[in-house]
């Protein structure tokens, strides 16, 4: 066998092989980046090896995209057979890990609902969804979940999806006031109204894709020419729970995460009246949920699965 040959084959890697086979088959490397659900500079990056290890050029640019050389038009077949032959590995892979043990998914969930969500979860059986890791959602969730790192997430419409998937799940259609007990809110019996919720420090989390740079509370005074002195947002949660018992902060939250809170005895927590929850919602309609997932050839994970946590999603904000 001829060392340089043998020397070539291995140097080649599984996944340079599929952008070959998508480039031939298409005539567009931008199509192999959304097909592999990769960025367009690391298929280049792959075309570039690819090249260098085949010392010939394997594609050229022409007006109706890219063309393979006589070489590539060799190279095809054996390439589609290796992939062909990768493809089925993997399938018996996959076949023995589903039987040995059910993969942990991971969901990237919004901080305004991830207690309630993991709350909610807890209460299934292991058998019906198996274990689920909660993550709370950060500045690079997005690329996360388009790079597989994380299975899906439970975000809001207005986020930045990387060409992700959006499912809707449901608009928030209630509200509620959060205070440590001794508050003085309470205690002078004070209607709830917003007017008189922003006589008292407010603290509010911080969710990307909704107030990350305004809270609905914030421009409703604005809106309407309102003093708010004390204002303070918050990007996790124990912080919000640390804020409210020590530092005299009132919260309002959507109800199943203020239930929760209720749970903490030095906390108290009522709903927020119809009148005061449209004043909000008329200055920035409340956020709506739903489910970002890469494209259905990449996820491990079936529609039974998404539409359960979607339908649990949607019980906590009604």
């Amino acid at each position: 066998m001829d060392i340089q040959a043998l020397k070539k084959v291995s140097e080649l890697d599984v996944f340079s092989l599929l952008v070959f086979k998508l480039i031939y088959e298409t005539g567009f490397a931008n199509f192999a980046a959304k097909e592999l659900a990769v960025s367009a500079p690391k298929i280049s990056r792959c075309l570039t090896s690819l090249r260098v290890i085949f010392n010939d050029e394997l594609f050229f640019r022409r007006q109706q995209g890219l063309k393979p050389t006589p070489l590539a038009e060799r190279l095809y077949l054996p390439i589609c057979q290796l992939c062909d032959m990768v493809s089925q590995i993997e399938r018996v892979a996959d076949d023995r890990l589903n039987h040995c043990q059910t993969p942990i998914l991971h969901i990237a969930v919004s901080p305004s609902i991830i207690t309630s969500l993991a709350m909610a979860l807890s209460q299934l059986p292991r058998n019906v969804i198996g274990k689920v890791k909660l993550h709370s959602w950060e500045a690079d969730t997005e690329e996360l979940i388009y790079n597989g790192e994380l299975d899906f997430g439970i975000g809001f419409d207005t986020q930045d999806a990387h060409e992700l998937e959006l499912s809707n799940i449901a608009s928030v259609t209630s509200l509620c006031v959060v205070g440590n007990t001794n508050h003085s809110f309470w205690a002078g019996g004070e209607q709830i109204k917003l007017e008189n919720i922003i006589q008292h420090p407010i603290v509010y989390l911080r969710c990307k894709g909704f107030n990350n740079r305004i809270d609905p509370l914030e421009l409703y005074c604005q809106t309407h020419g309102l003093l708010l002195d004390d204002i303070e947002c918050v990007r996790k949660l124990e912080d919000w729970y640390w804020h409210m018992l020590t530092m005299d902060s009132l919260a309002i939250t959507i109800c199943n995460e203020g239930a929760f809170a209720q749970q903490i005895p030095q906390l108290r927590v009522e709903k927020l009246p119809d009148s005061e929850f449209k004043k909000l919602n008329d200055v920035m309609a409340m956020p709506n949920y739903c489910l970002i997932e890469r494209a259905e050839l990449y996820r491990r994970y079936s529609s039974k699965t998404t539409q359960m946590i979607m339908d649990i999603t949607k019980s906590l904000l009604h």
